[in-house]
């Protein structure tokens, strides 16, 4: 009786340990949701990463001319670089950026370690402000202690011909809450439009166009849109473990870019996945597979490697995408 018993206790044990699968070892994960899944029916194969050289990547955008601007936070710049991979120019902003966007104009809006800054083309500081200091709400008492003496994450920016907006995060784990809030284009007057966002890691990613907004609530796995006042005006998306329309791994969606066409692009952290949609949300199609080291558990792995921030060209001939633990900037080339 007793071996029957043993055995009967040994299998509840079992059952009771089964890890969630974001726990589960990465290589097993990674066949269980079908990494590679539809890899022949992309229309873009990754090529050889751009040959410039960064101390910290945090941030990626198109400029007006079709050139790159990478953010590098330890050295407090943000580098131009041509589609072909050369160094254009450098632009200091005065502090390490964490998000930026480009405006209509060309000009650069930028923000980081408590600071935000509007730029020229040719990189002139035209104005900076510091971040009011109870933007950031910690979600929890221990989160309080930590964040104190720090200056609120941005987790994601967009520019708009009327306004800034800018995601605040709070707390590097799945449970990590981010605000959201509107700036004039002089840096000041925020208004908080929503609050709540989950957002992995202090990541909610923006993007805007025509008047709309786009946020990657990605621990819930799925895209928000807003108007100017904050509004809600749709939301689409859903976990997926199978198939390719869904949004895999923990948190995703994780970043989103639209090319010149309005087409929205979005990646996919530990999958290294990029694919299209239309703006309300329906799926155009897989782009590829970059090779950025896969991550299924959240903590300190996914803190430093969630972010797979990506800019296409005009056409979409070429999507860029920020490899954050190699600190490289990974292409995915249109195939002929």
């Amino acid at each position: 009786m007793k071996p029957l018993l043993d055995s009967w206790l040994a299998a509840v044990f079992a059952a009771a340990i089964v890890l969630p699968a974001w726990s589960q070892n990465p290589a097993r994960e990674a066949s269980a949701t079908n990494t590679d899944e539809g890899a022949d029916t992309a229309t873009h194969r990754e090529i050889e990463p751009l040959p410039v050289s960064f101390q910290s990547l945090t941030a990626l955008r198109m400029d007006r001319d079709g050139n790159l601007l990478a953010a590098d936070a330890e050295a407090q710049d943000i580098k131009i670089i041509s589609p072909a991979g050369k160094l254009m120019g450098v632009l200091k902003p005065g502090f390490g950026p964490e998000a930026m966007d480009v405006a209509a104009d060309g000009s650069i809006f930028c923000g980081g370690q408590g600071r935000l800054a509007h730029l020229d083309k040719s990189g002139r500081v035209l104005l900076t402000a510091k971040v009011p200091s109870d933007i950031e709400s910690p979600v929890s008492e221990t989160s309080r202690r930590r964040a104190e003496g720090r200056a609120p994450q941005l987790s994601g920016m967009a520019v708009t011909d009327r306004a800034l907006f800018v995601a605040f995060g709070s707390g590097w784990s799945m449970g990590s809450k981010s605000k959201l809030f509107r700036f004039d284009l002089n840096l000041a007057n925020p208004k908080r439009l929503a609050e709540d966002l989950r957002g992995c890691c202090q990541r909610c990613d923006l993007a805007a166009r025509n008047g709309v907004l786009y946020l990657a609530e990605n621990a819930v796995h799925r895209v928000v849109c807003y108007d100017f006042d904050g509004k809600m005006l749709n939301r689409w998306g859903e976990r997926g473990r199978t198939g390719l329309e869904g949004f895999g791994s923990c948190c995703n969606p994780m970043n989103l870019a639209f090319d010149a066409r309005g087409v929205l692009y979005t990646a996919e952290s530990g999958l290294g996945r990029v694919k299209r949609h239309t703006t309300d949300g329906k799926y155009l199609g897989l782009v590829g597979y970059v090779g950025v080291e896969r991550f299924q558990s959240a903590g300190r792995l996914a803190a430093s490697c969630s972010n797979i921030a990506i800019a296409v060209s005009a056409n979409g001939d070429r999507v860029y995408v920020l490899d954050i633990k190699s600190n490289l900037i990974r292409v995915l080339q249109k195939k002929a």
